[in-house]
Formats: C-alpha cells, sequence, structure tokens
C-alpha cells in the first residue's frame, strides 16, 4: 500500500482491539496532522498513530503521547510536541514536518 503512492503522506492508526492498522494517505500536511492529532487524541480506541513519509516515521504517539519519530531527532526540545494532542497546536507543526519532509527523507 505505501509502496504504491510513495509520494504522499500517510497516518497510520493502530485500534487496540484490531489486529491490522488502519491506513489514511493524504496530499496534504495540514490535514494530514489533524487527523493524527484527532487520533492522537482518541486514547478510548487508539493504542498508538504514525505519520509517514516515504516509509520514514516523522512523528508518533503512544496512548495519547507523542514522542520519537524524526521530528524529535531533529529537535528534541520542541515545546509544541509537549502540547500535543491540541488541535490548535498542531498546526504549528505543518512548517516543521514540510521541512523534515524535504531536507531529511527526499
Amino acid at each position: 500500500m505505501l509502496k504504491d503512492n510513495p509520494n504522499k503522506i500517510w497516518v497510520v492508526a493502530k485500534p487496540f482491539q484490531a489486529n491490522n492498522p488502519e491506513y489514511t494517505q493524504y496530499n496534504e500536511v495540514e490535514e494530514a496532522l489533524s487527523d493524527f492529532d484527532d487520533w492522537t487524541d482518541d486514547t478510548e480506541t487508539i493504542a498508538g498513530c504514525e505519520v509517514l513519509y516515504r516509509g520514514v516515521t516523522l512523528m508518533q504517539s503512544f496512548k495519547g503521547n507523542v514522542s520519537g519519530g524524526l521530528c524529535e531527532q531533529i529537535h528534541p526540545d520542541c515545546s509544541v510536541r509537549k502540547k500535543l494532542p491540541n488541535s490548535e497546536e498542531i498546526l504549528s507543526c505543518e512548517k516543521c514536518v514540510t521541512r523534515l519532509m524535504l531536507d531529511h527523507v527526499e
């Protein structure tokens, strides 16, 4: 699935009760991050979530906590990531994630 559309942004949600994660592809970073934030906030049914681009994890969450991925490797002291999930704060991540896609993944 990811191999078929490598230039798309993917958000992978891993539900607690399902064996298979749910893959959703996006053309826009803002839309992908919005859904990532929503699924990260859904700690009742979603165990974890990732934002992927070309097979690289840009951001990830587990049980409502955002950490790891290329985002944390490049910016370990990011003040925004500590405030997530938050539908207003996630908008601040768009510029950074876009730069990660251009600088470190391609």
